[in-house]
């Protein structure tokens, strides 16, 4: 029995409605959410979907399980790529994003895929993401990042490959050219060391004879001076001889006289 429109039964049902409900009593074909497993129950033997089933399972060409896998994944990317770019984040918190932001996605459970782990792996394979898994037991500690292959994507990405390498290309002269430098410089070295042992200092030497020239300022002979007061014995005793002298040599003078006298006479 349905609750009548207005009545407080009704409210209630509708706020248990708009909240999040389980995936797996979420029926894709019928886009209706069930509460809980004896609903979801009900749904599946209710004529509006054996009606659908009928309609879906009578068109061989269309699999509408492998259209709802490629529906989900580029929905699922294309949030990935407009809200998180290619950093990383955990992949089941992203995934809680991703189905809290529309609530008619696509669930899980209508594609191939019954888990979020296998969903993970498969984009990795296809090279869709990057994926990491730090702890190998836990699977929920899954990290995963965009892998951008879009044209604008693909020509920053070379751009920035291309100003790496110039940027390498220029850091690799530059050492060049400092290298070269450093060799230069310890070859110059090298080479004065050389010349420093090589060269010895020598005096010259000459031939001929050495001259001297020595200058020396001339000192003026200086007179003795006579003391005052003072009747040295030195005076007398030269006077005595002068005296003593003079007559010796009148003596002989005489004598001499004398003798040449005799010889006349």
């Amino acid at each position: 029995m349905k609750a009548e429109f207005g009545t407080a039964k009704y409210q209630s049902k509708q706020l248990k409605i708009s909240g999040l409900q389980k995936l797996k009593f979420y029926c894709q074909l019928c886009n209706k959410q069930c509460r809980d497993a004896n609903g979801f129950k009900n749904h599946l033997s209710s004529p509006s979907h054996l009606g659908k089933l009928s309609q879906v399972s009578s068109d061989p060409n269309e699999d509408v399980i492998s259209k709802y896998s490629e529906q989900f994944t580029s929905d699922f990317l294309r949030l990935l790529k407009m809200t998180h770019g290619t950093k990383k984040i955990n992949a089941n918190r992203y995934y809680q994003e991703y189905i809290s932001n529309d609530r008619n996605h696509i669930h899980m459970n209508a594609t191939k895929w019954s888990s979020l782990t296998q969903f993970i792996k498969f984009l990795g394979t296809k090279g869709h993401v990057r994926v990491e898994n730090d702890n190998q037991d836990d699977e929920l500690s899954f990290t995963i990042a965009l892998i951008d292959r879009s044209p604008e994507a693909v020509k920053r990405q070379e751009e920035l490959m291309k100003k790496k390498r110039n940027v390498r290309g220029d850091e690799e002269v530059t050492m060049k050219i400092l290298r070269k430098q450093m060799e230069l410089g310890k070859a110059k070295d090298v080479e004065q060391e050389v010349k420093e042992d090589d060269i010895k200092v020598k005096a010259p030497i000459s031939s001929g004879p050495v001259k001297l020239l020595l200058t020396s300022n001339p000192t003026k002979k200086r007179k003795p001076i006579a003391k005052a007061f003072e009747n040295s014995d030195e005076d007398e005793e030269e006077d005595n001889d002068e005296e003593t002298k003079k007559p010796i040599k009148k003596i002989k003078i005489t004598n001499a006289q004398n003798s040449n006298s005799k010889l006349l006479g």
